[in-house]
């Protein structure tokens, strides 16, 4: 079934053109054979070969639009012009897409730390908020990108509702325990950087496991419209 997908597009092409062929070659032959009397044979040839000729057009046509490719948001390649394959999916594409997707929701990185962005109904997040986990992750990963003080305290000093949406959005995609630990570590924590770090960094391997499993899991969801 997959590959007759994959096919879809040359198979109706050819079928188109084989009609189109049909229909000029029962043309060609009516009219070689053509008398100064029209017969009824004559007439029914003709009117085949334009219904061939109307199907082919219509076949051709339903190709070019199969042909369509629908763009994943982290599958699709530009400079290919197609989807990847889901086993070709890497962290490095995923944390660039979700790099982008970040931009769209907030002006700077500091901006998700100090608004409530994770916890809201914003549609960005896509059909059943199936972006809201994949931000949360983002959002402490990227601390570990930076690995300083500064951008450590933006996490310290974070509301607590914004580390409770984080959490709530960790535990959507099963991950209660890290979502726990976040929340602990900012009410209990929240003065020790070197505590928070120590943890964050320990943790970061984890997170891009976490982050390609997610969007492999929910990959049918995440079709751009």
């Amino acid at each position: 079934m997959e590959n007759l997908k994959k096919n879809l597009s040359t198979i109706l092409l050819v079928t188109g053109a084989v009609c189109l062929l049909i229909a000029v070659v029962v043309a060609v032959v009516t009219f070689a054979g053509w008398s100064n009397n029209i017969g009824f044979i004559n007439v029914l040839l003709l009117f085949a070969a334009l219904l061939f000729a109307v199907l082919g057009g219509l076949v051709m046509y339903l190709a070019m639009i199969s042909a369509t490719v629908t763009r994943h948001f982290f599958l699709y390649d530009k400079a290919q012009g197609k989807n990847l394959r889901p086993s070709e999916l890497t962290f490095e594409i995923v944390n660039k897409r979700m790099t982008h997707f970040m931009a769209r929701m907030a002006s700077s990185e500091r901006q998700v730390w100090s608004v409530n962005l994770v916890g809201s109904d914003d549609e960005r997040f896509g059909k059943n908020n199936v972006y809201r986990p994949l931000m949360a992750y983002k959002m402490i990963y990227d601390l570990t990108e930076h690995n300083h003080p500064d951008y450590w305290k933006l996490f310290a000093k974070a509301d607590a509702a914004i580390v409770s949406s984080i959490c709530d959005a960790l535990t959507e995609n099963g991950d209660a325990q890290l979502g726990a630990t976040l929340v602990f570590l900012r009410e209990h924590h929240a003065d020790n950087i070197d505590k928070i770090s120590h943890f964050f960094m320990d943790n970061r391997a984890y997170m891009q496991k976490q982050m390609v499993k997610y969007v492999l899991a929910h990959v049918d969801s995440m079709y751009m419209e």
